[in-house]
């Protein structure tokens, strides 16, 4: 998105300057007098720049159509500059469950919690956050965590990378009878996870909606409002998995044992949604905002790991052409943010929650996986633009 908008900046600079060598030679053509061939070649030069005035035009109007609001329900951002602290806190939980034997295991790691300055230009924000767990113990989690969420009037998108690392605990074991229980809080290196993706969403009431206001504190809702959505998304999962490092209360359980559908590898898979939904600020007290917003999807799952299809007899009774259409491969996944703002265009300070919820379903296993963020952040905007002074 950074770059589009760079790129949509660097063009207008060069239109509006081809523009105005354009006019130097039109004043030069208007002081001297010219054969009647020359005008021809003036009309020419005329029409030139009027389309390229016209094109520059076109990209201004693309760039601003962005952040076109109404004033009568927002405050349109004053400032350049943006100072805050933020605290991080990352949750996450991953389920696999076994429908022909009724087993279930759920997993979940440590929580992150992190704390950090940043430094905001508009709508660009960048700072660095260290891991408060790991502060003054001496060694550095191998968890790596981005995600990037860019917020307009119109548009909105997020980047997501997550690289987990051996932290993961069974938080809870289900058809392995009770003994099996006192499993659960263990901690296990048999489970990494890895997931890629972007998502980008358009939002039809944008003039009067803002999202930003709930999320990016460069703008303030002055009236309750609310917005439907639609949104597109792409995203890779890939979880590797090695039954054989689970406690041995479940891989070695004479009366309830181990799941074959279990003892897999590796699963890699795609997931292609689309989405639509609903948002809605709600200004219940001056500079106070509290939002919420929820976007359910259909996904597309498209299996990457083909030997996880192997003596499925559901899938393989069907023709090869038809298998990528089973209804398996349809599941249904969903984004909720919420978010609680004080913002007097000068200071700003609240909370944000936003999580991410994937399913995918198997003859064989179903998954479920669910990660979020909650920030806790507050600042100050600095630096009016010229237009605010």
């Amino acid at each position: 998105m950074t770059r589009l908008l760079v790129s949509l900046f660097i063009c207008l600079g060069l239109q509006l300057t081809s523009s105005y060598a354009y006019d130097q030679m039109l004043t030069a053509d208007t002081l001297v007098h010219r054969p009647t061939i020359m005008s021809v070649h003036n009309d020419t030069t005329l029409n030139q720049r009027e389309k390229i005035k016209e094109y520059g035009n076109i990209f201004v109007r693309f760039v601003k159509a962005f952040d076109e609001i109404d004033t009568t329900y927002i405050i349109p951002n004053r400032y350049n500059w943006a100072f805050m602290m933020q605290n991080t806190n990352s949750y996450e939980f991953y389920s696999l469950h076994s429908s022909r034997d009724n087993q279930r295991l759920l997993f979940s790691p440590n929580p992150s919690f992190r704390f950090g300055p940043y430094l905001g230009w508009r709508w660009i924000f960048l700072g660095y956050t260290f891991d408060i767990n790991s502060f003054g113990k001496g060694h550095k989690s191998q968890k790596t965590e981005f995600e990037l969420s860019i917020y307009s009037s119109m548009i909105g998108c997020d980047l997501i990378y997550r690289r987990t690392g051996n932290d993961f605990r069974i938080h809870d074991v289900n058809g392995f009878g009770d003994y099996a229980k006192e499993v659960e809080g263990r901690s296990t290196n048999g489970i990494r996870l890895q997931v890629t993706g972007a998502n980008i969403y358009y939002v039809f009431n944008h003039k009067r909606f803002s999202y930003p206001a709930a999320f990016a504190q460069s703008t303030v809702q002055r009236r309750s409002c609310g917005s439907w959505m639609l949104g597109l998304s792409v995203t890779q999962h890939l979880m590797e998995f090695d039954y054989n490092k689970l406690p041995l209360e479940l891989t070695s359980n004479p009366l309830h044992p181990l799941s074959e559908n279990f003892k897999f590898n590796k699963i890699n898979y795609m997931d292609y949604s689309i989405s639509g939904g609903y948002g809605y600020n709600w200004v219940f007290k001056k500079n106070w905002l509290l939002n919420f917003s929820l976007m359910p999807a259909i996904g597309y799952k498209h299996t990457k790991t083909k030997d996880f299809w192997q003596d499925d007899k559901e899938t393989e009774s069907l023709p090869k052409y038809l298998r990528p259409l089973h209804l398996n491969n349809f599941n249904f996944n969903c984004t909720l943010r919420a978010g609680l703002v004080w913002n007097t265009t000068k200071y700003f300070g609240g909370l944000s929650l936003i999580v991410h919820n994937y399913n995918y379903n198997h003859s064989k296993l179903q998954i479920n996986n669910a990660f979020g963020t909650l920030n806790l952040y507050m600042g100050f905007n600095f630096h009016k633009r010229k237009q605010y002074r």
